[in-house]
């Protein structure tokens, strides 16, 4: 360390902390939280009206529909399954045409 204000008499030695594992530890620790706080500031304010209103209600809403689930399991298996079973009656039916009447991607008939 370099003589800075008279240093080799003493005269920083009322500023200087006595090292521990433990001080340190909560310095970093309160350094980390600091600094998150920071983060979350700066991205809050970047975010729209949108964004902040869907942060909030998106979680609520999956987490009612998640306690629904467990509450009632038949039930909420059967809404997961319907749109699978119900898929094979909404099928339509398309005719095929002759190889001879294709399109291809342009709309232009295969020859």
């Amino acid at each position: 360390m370099a003589n800075v204000k008279g240093n080799y008499k003493g005269g920083r030695s009322k500023e200087l902390v006595k090292y521990t594992v433990t001080g340190a530890a909560k310095g970093r620790a309160k350094q980390a939280v600091e600094a998150s706080k920071k983060f979350i500031k700066d991205v809050g304010s970047k975010t729209t009206g949108q964004q902040r209103f869907l942060g909030k209600t998106l979680p609520k809403a999956l987490f009612k529909t998640a306690k629904f689930a467990f509450k009632n399991p038949i039930t909420a298996t059967a809404a997961f399954l319907a749109p699978a079973a119900i898929q094979p009656f909404t099928k339509k039916k398309v005719a095929s045409r002759p190889k001879q009447k294709q399109y291809d991607r342009k709309g232009f008939k295969i020859i």
